[in-house]
């Protein structure tokens, strides 16, 4: 019947290219396509009556612009819409007067799509790839024959079991993770094992986007190992069986309080904690409230994640920990001097402390800090500011009676460092590091002076922007004691305290690099008289990737940390790491494309033949053919200037690597993610080992 309709087709479009030049068609013509179509008629009735020969798959759910993974299964139907001209008898329905109608008809087709694997997959819940659209082969894969009735997606079978026995905890987004953590996650009638990755990408396990085998970017920073068995609960949400019971419930998250590190607050029966400085400044702002998301499917987006830890479920309350009570407070003794407003030169500075109704308060951690004195900060006072003072004060005792104060800087002859070194002068985030010291003279008659040392960095970038005695200079210097006397200035690096590497220094250090990987090791010039130079290696990946950011990162810069490790000085010289030995033998990989060419005299009503049936086979009958041609090409080294595909292979010295399946290949021409030697880095998503060249 299919190769009838065919026919028909061809007679029937070959009557309409005759209606269209308005010719009166051959009685003959006419004989024919009635005894055409009186087959065709029989052969459609035989198939009604008995069925087709090849039955129809059944079509899956239909899609319906919700949340899709990996491997979901869809069905989706497109119309189209077909206008015919035929001559027809004058007087007969729909028959024109010049004695032909138009008949419009209406198709439809149905298939069965397919969610691909990978990172594709996190685009079947948006909009712009719905199955049969433009963009739709990006992230479906459409089955080749039509569906027809129902269908039940199939079981995906289970994978092999993992060597750790039963299941581990299920995961929990939002929880910290320490490197080589296991986790279950439950799938359609099985469970799998995930293992965090080692430091420092572990911390993104806990992370939004990182949910182990659904989120995006999950291959990032976890690992598969195989399905378990056992009973664990559901991990869609923080559950009861896997969390502390945390007794009573602390007050109801509100988005109007303040929240520091360490507070607990709850929300429909689950208890969560502020992280650590500097997450715990998210903890009272909006868009981290605990629990809560932005979006959904694959744009979904969890912010408070960043900002709370869930420790646990509760049940009932207990006592509000927002305001400070005698009770839970520990005697200070003796009352700290009450609060007063400060200016820049005698202000506040962390841990200060000052008393109020008889409670302690103790000035908080820079940026904080800055606060202290400012007015409207009095704390537990200032009606026209109320909790104000919380961002800069914390409630740590009560008192009786008095002491002496305790604002900073204090002279202190007891707790002398000896000579004093140079005065604190204004620089740029480089003029000081680690450990340099400077003094501050707190009053000339009699001459007092005080030591500051410059904290680690980041902080170090501090010390050269904010003198030590005023607003901001507890960023960056920490008091040391008292001095006397003076001293050699202390800036470093200083070579008496470097050990030397003993390999020689190796090439200096360039900007304009962008070859250096994991390991590489450079030399930069100090000074050139006497000529003195120290050695950095380039960090491990993620962070090997600064080293090759230019001038921003600089070794020994405050930046340039991130990306460069300090080994010691050196003398001499030895050879490069950055580059591989150039290869100078012959490596082939054999590599097949499909070649497009046009063949002539094809038969007449053949499949891409331009001649139509019923015309004589000549030169002007063409139709396009494409074949496979395989050729043994050389592997060259990667090249930003290439567009490379599925099963291109290049090398890095004698390495192979070979380019992904679509749609990773798009990254293979990528310069971020061209093959390194680093084992676990971004090039993996891209490129797969492909053994070594002879």
């Amino acid at each position: 019947s299919r190769w009838c309709s065919s026919q028909l087709e061809v007679v029937v479009r070959s009557q309409k290219t005759t209606t269209r030049s308005h010719q009166e068609p051959s009685n003959l013509f006419i004989d024919t396509l009635k005894r055409t179509m009186f087959k065709v008629q029989s052969i459609v009735l035989t198939a009604a009556l008995f069925g087709d020969a090849s039955a129809l798959t059944g079509c899956f759910a239909r899609y319906n612009g919700g949340s899709y993974s990996a491997g979901d299964q869809v069905s989706s139907t497109t119309s189209t819409t077909d206008t015919t001209t035929e001559s027809c008898t004058l007087g007969s329905t729909g028959c024109g007067s010049s004695g032909y109608k138009t008949t419009t008809t209406t198709t439809s087709e149905t298939y069965n799509y397919k969610c691909r694997d990978g990172a594709a997959s996190a685009w079947c819940s948006q909009s712009a790839y719905v199955p049969n659209g433009i963009y739709s082969g990006s992230a479906w894969e459409k089955e080749s024959a039509q569906c027809a009735g129902s269908a039940t997606p199939a079981t995906a079978p289970t994978p092999a079991a993992w060597t750790g026995g039963g299941c581990p905890k299920a995961y929990s987004g939002g929880t910290e993770f320490d490197a080589g953590d296991y986790v279950s996650v439950a799938k359609t009638g099985y469970k799998m094992v995930y293992q965090c990755a080692s430091e420092p990408t572990n911390q993104f396990c806990g992370m939004s986007g990182y949910a182990p085998g659904t989120d995006q970017y999950w291959e990032q920073a976890w690992t598969s190992l195989g399905s378990c068995t056992g009973t664990i609960a559901p991990t869609d949400s923080p559950s009861f069986e896997t969390l502390a019971d945390a007794g009573g419930c602390p007050n109801i998250y509100s988005s109007g309080d303040d929240y520091e590190e360490g507070d607990k607050v709850s929300k429909e029966g689950f208890v969560y904690q502020c992280k650590s400085w500097p997450q715990s400044a998210h903890c009272s702002q909006a868009g981290y409230e605990p629990g809560t998301s932005i979006d959904g499917g694959a744009k979904k987006l969890e912010y408070w994640k960043d900002a709370w830890l869930v420790v646990g479920y509760c049940s009932g309350s207990i006592t509000p920990t927002t305001s400070p009570v005698y009770v839970s407070l520990p005697n200070m003794g003796g009352c700290p001097d009450t609060w007063s407003t400060k200016s820049a030169a005698d202000a506040f500075e962390e841990g200060d402390r000052v008393s109020s109704n008889g409670l302690v308060y103790q000035c908080k951690s820079w940026p904080y800090s800055g606060h202290c004195g400012q007015a409207g900060y009095e704390p537990n006072v200032d009606p026209s500011t109320p909790d104000a003072w919380k961002d800069a004060w914390t409630a740590v005792g009560y008192c009786m009676g008095s002491m002496g104060p305790t604002s900073a800087p204090s002279f202190d002859p007891a707790n002398s460092v000896g000579a004093c070194p140079d005065e604190w002068a204004a620089g740029t985030n480089t003029a000081y590091e680690e450990g340099d010291m400077v003094s501050v003279t707190v009053s000339t008659l009699p001459l007092r002076q005080v030591a500051y040392k410059c904290k680690a960095w980041p902080f170090s970038g501090h010390c050269g922007q904010f003198n030590p005695t005023q607003y901001g200079g507890d960023q960056g210097w920490t008091l040391a004691g008292s001095c006397d006397g003076s001293i050699g200035p202390t800036a470093s690096p200083s070579f008496d305290k470097l050990a030397l590497t003993g390999l020689g220094c190796p090439a200096e250090w360039s900007a304009s690099s962008t070859d250096y990987e994991a390991g590489d090791m450079v030399s930069y010039t100090v000074s050139d008289s006497p000529e003195r130079k120290i050695v950095y290696k380039c960090r491990e990946w993620p962070n090997s990737g600064y080293c090759n950011q230019g001038a921003g990162f600089t070794p020994g810069t405050e930046y340039g940390k991130m990306a460069w490790t300090l080994m010691g000085a050196c003398e001499g010289s030895m050879a490069p790491t950055a580059a591989p030995a150039p290869y100078a033998g012959t490596c082939e990989y054999r590599k097949c494309v499909m070649v497009e060419s046009t063949e002539t005299n094809c038969t007449p009503g053949s499949t891409g033949c331009s001649c139509r049936s019923g015309q004589t086979a000549g030169v002007g009958c063409t139709k396009k053919v494409e074949t496979k041609v395989c050729t043994d090409t050389p592997v060259n080294a990667w090249v930003s200037s290439v567009d490379y595909f599925t099963n291109d292979v290049v090398r890095l010295g004698t390495k192979r690597f070979k380019c992904r399946e679509w749609p990773n290949y798009f990254w293979c021409r990528m310069s971020a993610y061209r093959p390194s030697t680093e084992s676990n880095s971004i090039w993996n998503q891209a490129w797969t080992e492909n053994g070594l060249c002879s």
